[in-house]
């Protein structure tokens, strides 16, 4: 009963607080709407007093350059005058068109008031007719020559009379009467904000009677009832936590349970690696033998394709094997100090003629200097390295050297491949990741090699690191202290 009347009481005070936030809505976008209106006509007034007053202002200035035009001395003279008295003349009708053809310009009105209208087009003699018959007059003034040109030649009479005279009083008045306009509406227009801006403080003034003083005595009923609520989450929540508990302790159990499988299959994998590859040592011995006993170039081709499938499977089962290995913990460091100048050479050696058959340089640059670590996991690490720079390099070549920091030694493979896209550099350390090369062989590899070095030299206790631009090639290198820095 308690919570219907709650509901209840609830409901009719939402009800009212958004009819009142909805009126306090409608009343704001009338004011805005209301404030953009005064800013619109403040623009529009002074958009027309502007041309207006400009077009007062030309109706003096092409007077003045036909007087100037009856006293040119030159040919030259007269015609700089006539040039100037056309392009005021043009500007001047483009003021009067725009004024009286509801032109569609910015910040120019649509339609123009009736008062207004009847300046411009009633009477015996209006605006608009004085305003073409001026321009005409001063369009045959502008194509006079040089001689033709006097104060007796009607037009000019008629432009030098009307200008100063009758023509200014009446554009006088316009710009008057466009400001007195322009004032009026701008008055309505505060006026409609003033209003809108009343009835917004009256709506407030009711939703602070009629909502939130109701709302604060429903607030306090409401306190006491979700007090008694509390108490009662208080006990459902003692006793969702031991459930809770007890379903943790399961869950744990099946995880430990879980791990202890999957240490289990890695400890299978790396126990029975040797029984692995046994199989497949066995099919390469025989296949030699039978390579011995085919006579035909065709026989021999599909000899050579099955042994480079052998040896394909060879190397991805090692990397199988060498991953469960890593993942059993059965492989155990066995740091010692290495000279580096021979062990990297030694590398060297063996990767330059792959090197070469892919149409590579590989140059060795090694360091008279001893580290600390395990050789033959090391060697791993930059055989996966030049592998692949190796692999994914077109042509160029390829650089292993060293680099010493503080006590440590840096040990680099540079290459000039078509280097690795930012966005996939977070993954290529991870198991099966792979760049997306569709020139690369796929039998090459399944994407284990790079995640085998980050394990091992997370195993050795050694850093990778890796840069590459773009089309310009990549450089690995792991880290390793020195012997004397121990």
């Amino acid at each position: 009963m308690i919570e219907e009347r709650a509901d209840s009481a609830t409901g009719w005070m939402t009800k009212r607080y958004v009819l009142a936030l909805t009126v306090i809505a409608l009343l704001a976008c009338s004011a805005f709407a209301a404030f953009e209106l005064v800013i619109a006509q403040q623009e529009s007034t002074g958009a027309v007093v502007n041309i207006s007053g400009r077009q007062r202002m030309l109706s003096q200035r092409t007077a003045l350059f036909v007087k100037r035009m009856l006293h040119t001395l030159t040919r030259t003279e007269h015609q700089l005058y006539a040039h100037k008295l056309l392009q005021a003349t043009n500007l001047l009708e483009l003021s009067h068109e725009g004024l009286t053809t509801s032109s569609e310009a910015p910040g120019l009105p649509a339609e123009m008031s009736d008062t207004i209208r009847r300046m411009y087009f009633d009477g015996i003699e209006p605006l608009d007719t004085r305003m073409r018959a001026y321009i005409k007059a001063l369009r045959a003034v502008a194509k006079l020559k040089f001689g033709d040109l006097t104060a007796e030649t009607p037009e000019v009479k008629y432009i030098l009379t009307t200008a100063p005279g009758p023509l200014l009083e009446a554009l006088d008045l316009m710009v008057w009467q466009h400001q007195i306009e322009g004032e009026r509406a701008v008055t309505r227009l505060h006026r409609l904000e003033a209003t809108v801006l009343g009835l917004t403080l009256l709506t407030l003034m009711l939703e602070i009677l009629l909502i939130f003083r109701p709302m604060v005595k429903q607030a306090d009923t409401q306190i006491a009832h979700i007090a008694q609520i509390s108490n009662e989450l208080r006990q459902a929540r003692d006793s969702l936590e031991e459930q809770v508990h007890q379903r943790t302790l399961e869950l744990r159990e099946a995880k430990d349970a879980a791990e202890k499988a999957t240490s289990a299959k890695s400890r299978f994998l790396a126990a029975a690696g040797h029984d692995l590859l046994q199989p497949l040592e066995a099919i390469h011995m025989f296949t030699g033998m039978l390579d011995r006993m085919i006579e035909s170039d065709r026989g021999h081709a599909i000899m050579h394709d099955l042994r480079a499938a052998q040896c394909s499977m060879r190397t991805l089962l090692r990397s199988l094997l060498e991953i469960s290995k890593l993942e059993a913990g059965v492989i155990e460091p066995k740091p010692r100090p290495v000279a580096l100048a021979a062990f990297i050479g030694q590398i060297g050696n063996e990767f330059w003629p792959q090197a070469m058959h892919h149409g590579l340089t590989l140059r060795v640059v090694p360091a008279d200097a001893t580290v600390q670590t395990d050789p033959a996991l090391l060697e791993r690490i930059l055989r996966n390295f030049l592998s692949n720079a190796i692999r994914y390099t077109a042509r160029g070549g390829i650089l292993l050297g060293c680099r010493r920091r503080g006590g440590q030694i840096r040990i680099e493979v540079h290459d000039t491949g078509a280097g690795i896209p930012e966005a996939e550099r977070r993954h290529i350390f991870e198991e099966f990741s792979q760049l997306d090369d569709p020139n690369r062989d796929r039998s090459e590899g399944i994407g284990l090699g790079l995640a085998i070095s980050d394990r091992l030299a997370r195993l050795l206790g050694h850093s990778l690191d890796v840069k590459s631009v773009t089309s310009k090639g990549s450089i690995f290198s792991v880290t390793v202290p020195l012997e004397d820095a121990g």
